[in-house]
């Protein structure tokens, strides 16, 4: 397995992620229950340390993206659960969820001769969202209309993504595919769709593989149903620069470029303005480690209360929203070594969704840790063309010492606050048409 590009969780946090814990293992009980396709982990660059507030993104997008979008490739962050596109942004507006493609991924189209670079490559280091060094990337686009980008870490290992402009591949999805170099090197490799419109194909320490990479003269990549080759014009100087790059990025001597400023979902830091909690100070997570990230977005209240908001598509053999949250509160107890004492309050039934609070303790080594809990259970009838009906939970949590209790049950009453009032009116069906305006009285 590559080795992660992380950081330990903040010193004052860092035994806070009892739900976070828990909502992972929650991610393999709901994928049983559920047809659709959980994409990896989110949060790479989404948030900034600061007040919570819904700044512009601004700056140029980094070496090794495809059409503008967010990086193809994080070496060594493996995929994990994490919302359906656009899920918190609408639990923090009480809206439905976008549903992921269901279809068949989308695959290259064949060509009929092997793909020649449109240009050179370009090589440019890639930064976390406090600006430090991240890795660096070489990518060109073919006259096929395909990407080909090589990303180098500092442990110097390499992953490469094939970019598919216009695919829309259910995020997370893995498949097996084999690499050939003029006939002689043929590999059998593993991929994962890391973004709609993009492969990652780990190529570890293949040191055959990587020189292959940088002498041969034609790359195909079989996947299931079609085949791409791309012509290896220039890659001997690409893979240099790659190295380069990456030895300056270590050593300091490489100049940065400024970080794309991230940016928490702005109907979510509405929704934490409304609910009071407007100094809550966004934590980037962007290098965490998928496994140890609280949620999809995190924020810090003073100096040990840690909040966060999960989501989670929601098959119909979940069940109804009390056995979905029993679900819940029994993987809880499973992350908690020790004393576990839950509370759950009854499910409220409003016009837009169902929500339900609560609370648990775990008490453990002499210390004590408080989780208070928001559930928001959004659910969408199936309309014409869908599978099954849209159902998403988003889980608002806020961790403390027990000292701190109040102070997250305070934040979590403010958001139930927020989510009852939003929930007064009912969500309106996806691709229905908009009802026409009133007439104005004379």
């Amino acid at each position: 397995m590559v080795p992660s590009l992380s950081f330990p969780a903040p010193r004052v946090l860092r035994h806070l992620l009892l739900a976070g814990a828990a909502a992972l293992c929650l991610t393999g009980a709901v994928a049983a229950q559920s047809t659709e396709q959980q994409p990896p982990a989110a949060g790479s660059g989404l948030i900034l340390p600061g007040a919570v507030k819904t700044p512009q993104q601004s700056g140029s997008p980094a070496a090794g993206t495809i059409g503008g979008g967010p990086a193809a490739g994080t070496i060594g962050q493996p995929a994990a659960s994490a919302p359906a596109a656009g899920t918190v942004g609408a639990a923090a507006q009480g809206g439905p969820a976008a549903r992921p493609t269901a279809a068949t991924p989308a695959s290259p189209p064949k060509p009929v001769k092997p793909g020649v670079p449109k240009g050179e490559w370009q090589v440019g280091p890639q930064v976390f969202s406090d600006g430090s060094f991240k890795m660096c990337g070489a990518s060109v686009e073919f006259d096929n209309n395909l990407h080909l980008i090589f990303l180098r870490n500092p442990a110097k290992r390499v992953q490469m993504v094939l970019g598919i402009p216009g695919a829309q591949m259910p995020t997370g999805q893995r498949a097996a595919l084999k690499v050939s170099i003029d006939g002689k090197i043929n590999r059998e490799l593993g991929a994962v769709v890391s973004q709609p419109n993009a492969l990652a194909i780990g190529l570890g320490d293949d040191a055959e593989l990587l020189k292959g990479l940088t002498t041969g003269s034609v790359l195909t990549i079989e996947v299931p149903g079609d085949t791409a080759s791309f012509q290896l014009k220039g890659t001997t100087k690409a893979m240099n620069d790659l190295t380069n790059c990456v030895d300056q990025g270590v050593a300091g001597t490489l100049k940065l470029p400024q970080p794309t400023e991230p940016v928490i979902a702005p109907t979510l830091a509405k929704l934490l303005v409304d609910a009071g909690l407007s100094n809550a100070r966004a934590i980037p997570i962007d290098k965490i480690p998928p496994q140890q990230r609280p949620g999809d977005y995190a924020w810090q209240l003073g100096d040990k209360v840690l909040g966060a908001v999960r989501s989670f598509p929601m098959g119909e053999a979940a069940g109804d929203f009390n056995k979905v949250a029993d679900t819940y509160m029994e993987q809880l107890k499973k992350s908690c070594e020790g004393t576990y004492t839950p509370s759950l309050a009854a499910a409220e039934k409003l016009p837009a969704y169902q929500v339900r609070s609560g609370s648990v303790s775990c008490e453990s080594q002499g210390s004590k840790i408080h989780v208070a809990l928001v559930m928001q259970l959004i659910e969408l009838p199936k309309q014409q063309g869908q599978e099954q009906a849209i159902r998403v939970l988003n889980v608002f949590s806020h961790e403390s010492t027990d000292a701190e209790k109040a102070q997250a049950d305070a934040a979590s009453a403010g958001i139930v606050k927020v989510l009852k009032e939003k929930g007064k009116e009912p969500l309106p069906t996806p691709g229905a048409p908009a009802p026409a305006a009133a007439p104005k009285a004379n």
